[in-house]
């Protein structure tokens, strides 16, 4: 438990519509007005625009300055807990004893109660590979022909789409204001858990696994719907979250089609219109 979040972490979850997402929120913190000069056909004039609000902050763990971050400034205590368990810098929300946000001095200073557990800018680190184990593992419950796995698969596709035309469609209101903003949305068991709104996507994937955590939300069973591409650092934070399927309206990567394949994530590109590319299934929605 740490001090962020009166009382203990909740074991159990319940969705709530209004995913109190609104509660507090300053919405100075995401976009400004700047005086600008408007060239259009031919002309140019003085008038003002809406641009997104971009914070420089450095993270401090236990006194010791460990990464810099640049994102949207709200939500920051689900972005820094996003942050650590997607890096695999915590494994167990209980790590964390205390997040100080310090906006002033532009820092934020976590106090862990153990030692980071892998952190790496070289290459990928993953704690383990779970998810492929489980995958590679598993015993079907019934022997599937051909024709009826094709069907089960398209039948998943097309849930799936017809979800990503429904939050794509809408790309949030920092998006709509200022056209400077990636969307990412987690998707519980029928049901939108939560969207966030950052300047970078892995800000707004951070923030929304931060909720979850929270929230006590199984991410293992969640879907990811992206608006950005997903690059293989992107893929990586998936899957130390434990999330087996993301969906995206951009394109993704080799190196993203390689770490899916491995570690048992389906993933798609290109989703838009009913339409979309699966570069890795996995067979479960």
């Amino acid at each position: 438990m740490f001090s962020i979040v009166p009382g203990k972490f909740c074991a159990a979850y319940q969705l709530d519509p209004r995913m109190d997402l609104e509660k507090g929120r300053d919405k100075s913190m995401k976009k400004q007005t700047v005086q600008i000069l408007k060239i259009k056909n031919g002309e140019i004039f003085p008038t003002e625009d809406e641009v997104a609000v971009e914070r420089h902050l450095s993270v401090k763990i236990n006194g010791e300055k460990m990464f810099s971050l640049n994102c949207t400034p709200e939500f920051l205590e689900e972005l820094i807990l996003g942050r650590l368990y997607t890096e695999g810098m915590i494994r167990d929300k209980k790590q964390i004893k205390n997040i100080r946000i310090l906006r002033d001095q532009g820092e934020i200073h976590v106090s862990l109660s153990s030692k980071i557990t892998s952190f790496s800018r070289a290459g990928w680190v993953f704690a383990s590979s779970e998810q492929k184990e489980r995958r590679d593992n598993a015993v079907p419950e019934n022997e599937e022909s051909d024709e009826m796995k094709r069907g089960r698969e398209m039948s998943e596709m097309s849930r799936l789409f017809r979800m990503a035309d429904e939050i794509f469609e809408d790309p949030g209101e920092l998006f709509r204001d200022t056209g400077c903003a990636h969307c990412c949305s987690l998707y519980l068991h029928g049901q939108i858990a939560c969207r966030f709104e950052d300047v970078g996507r892995h800000n707004a994937l951070d923030k929304a696994v931060g909720w979850a955590l929270k929230k006590g939300l199984p991410l293992e069973e969640t879907v990811v719907f992206t608006s950005g591409r997903i690059s293989g650092d992107y893929l990586a934070k998936i899957i130390r979250a434990g999330i087996s399927t993301v969906v995206s309206r951009a394109a993704v990567t080799g190196e993203a089609v390689k770490l899916a394949k491995n570690h048992g994530v389906a993933m798609y590109g290109f989703v838009r219109k009913g339409n979309g590319n699966c570069y890795s299934f996995l067979g479960k929605v």
